[in-house]
């Protein structure tokens, strides 16, 4: 066993969100012991760790991997081509340059040396590891640690598809702290967010059982306990590789039959793109749970949501509403839902939707049969909340969810009265300004 110091010196003070009481209420030291008692690791005040031999070679190992990950130099070209990496040979005649490929990988590329005017080195840092890192690899070890700050991913795809994925939380980052940034005051976001994802089925099962205790049908989840989210590559399902198998058997036999080669071809080329869509759905599927747990995360990351505290309603609506490219995009399955139920007066009042019993123990709505119309109706009513004109007050209700002042308030208050108040409506002038709203989906701008 050894001390050592920890160069980033209090940061998971900062990255949990830990905060004196302040006078304005805005509390947060128990979401701080909730985290760890649910085993949140922390460093200590006096930023020291006690490691272990293992611990202190995984920090070494994980240091160096990630500092070798960060490009070195950039190559500039006579044509004005310009590529950052890493200058392996370089003699008189030729520049031998290594350039990254996707998440953490090389490509080799040669150039002549009179294609080059000039290597230059880069004066950047390479992301830092915490002890976080360490233990999470050490928790996985068959799985390589890619730090994309915020997000420290394990996972045992490719490089090019690491990248992608990190691509898709580095644009839900962006875009959430644009919209929702005003949110996060004084409570900070953790630099080092972990994301799981899998190749193999039966390991994330296996995790997914370790974790939830159960199995389900979901490919992804998001546990608050450790900010953690965790992903099922869907390319890889058994599902999808039988449907390409199919496809591929059924082709073959088709073209065996075709009368000519351009025939043939035809039927190859159908097919070919008979898979292809097949394999588009599930990178759409990836991104969409991506987008949809990674909200949860990044809302129960900086504070802004707090577990067990939060309405299912509201959790699920900002992650539905965030789901899509563009936050807010009408949802056409979202849409035909809602507008269907309130056509045949099926809609579930906002007090039921709201209510105690909206929380089942596994889930918003989990085990009812109106669950997708629950889920429908939260974004519905999210989408309504975030217009510009409700949105003040819709972030305001959100601060006093938080706010451990008002907990005695928010839980003698009915829910649809307490949105109420913060929206400056009666329940019944919120209840049919939101069905006024659905009336107008999906041309329903403010």
């Amino acid at each position: 066993m050894e001390k050592i110091v920890c160069a980033s010196a209090g940061w998971r003070l900062k990255s949990i969100g830990i905060m004196l009481p302040r006078k304005d209420g805005m509390k947060k030291w128990w979401l701080a012991v909730r985290m760890v008692l649910a085993g949140t690791c922390l460093a200590s005040t006096a930023a020291e760790l006690t490691l272990t031999a293992g611990e202190r070679a995984a920090w070494a190992r994980l240091t160096r991997r990630v500092a070798d990950a960060t490009p070195s130099h950039r190559i500039c070209l006579r044509d004005g081509q310009e590529f950052v990496g890493w200058p392996l040979d370089i003699t008189t005649n030729s520049v031998r340059w290594a350039a990254p490929l996707g998440a953490d990988g090389r490509m080799i590329a040669d150039f002549a040396a009179a294609e080059a005017s000039r290597i230059e080195p880069l004066v950047v840092a390479p992301p830092t590891i915490d002890y976080c890192d360490v233990s999470f690899q050490l928790e996985f070890p068959a799985l390589r640690l890619i730090r994309r700050p915020p997000y420290s991913l394990l996972t045992d795809v490719t490089p090019t598809r690491a990248e992608r994925y990190l691509k898709i939380l580095a644009e839900l980052h962006a875009a959430w702290r644009v919209r929702f940034g005003e949110l996060t005051e004084g409570l900070g976001l953790p630099d080092h967010v972990q994301v799981l994802v899998f190749s193999q089925e039966d390991e994330f099962r296996s995790y997914q059982r370790r974790v939830l205790g159960r199995d389900q049908e979901q490919t992804g989840f998001y546990t608050p306990a450790q900010l953690r989210l965790a992903l099922f590559d869907q390319r890889q399902t058994t599902a999808l590789e039988e449907s390409l198998d199919f496809f591929n058997f059924d082709s073959e036999k088709r073209q065996v039959r075709a009368r000519t080669d351009d025939e043939a071809e035809a039927i190859r080329f159908h097919d070919w793109t008979r898979a292809l869509d097949v394999l588009r759905e599930a990178e759409q599927n990836n991104r969409r749970i991506l987008r949809h747990e990674g909200t949860h995360q990044l809302f129960h990351a900086a504070g802004i949501l707090v577990e067990d505290a939060t309405p299912g309603w509201v959790a699920e609506g900002l992650a539905l509403w965030c789901e899509p490219r563009e936050f807010g995009m009408a949802e056409q399955v979202y849409v035909g839902r809602v507008k269907t139920a309130l056509t045949q007066n099926k809609l579930l009042p906002l007090a039921e939707l709201m209510g105690p019993d909206a929380l089942r123990a596994r889930g918003f709505f989990a085990g009812d049969r109106r669950r997708d119309l629950a889920y429908a109706e939260a974004w519905s009513l999210v989408r309504l909340l975030l217009r510009p004109s409700h949105q003040p007050g819709f972030f305001n209700y959100l601060r006093y969810l938080r706010n451990r002042d008002a907990l005695v308030d928010v839980r003698r208050t009915p829910p649809v009265e307490l949105l109420s108040r913060f929206m400056g409506l009666t329940p019944a002038e919120l209840e049919t300004h939101w069905q006024d709203s659905i009336r107008r989906l999906p041309l329903d701008s403010d």
